[in-house]
């Protein structure tokens, strides 16, 4: 399998709704942007942990995660 194919398998709560609140969530998936960013190197277990709080997740609270400086 090419990278490319690799990462079409890749699982994602992405809806393609790519805006971001203040505190640097997507207000499509709920994703953090650290979480967005680093979402092809995580394990399939760090996705799906991200994956099964997004429902709950409240974005309009600050993240402990903390914004990477690119």
């Amino acid at each position: 399998m090419n990278e490319q194919a690799k990462y079409r398998h890749i699982k994602s709560p992405c809806i393609s709704v790519c805006e971001y609140n203040d505190h640097y969530y997507c207000t499509g998936c709920k994703r953090h942007m650290d979480e967005i960013i680093d979402w092809l190197d995580y394990t399939d277990q760090q996705r799906d942990a991200v994956m099964k709080e997004l429902d709950a997740r409240d974005i309009e609270e600050p993240s402990d995660v903390t914004f990477k400086a690119y």
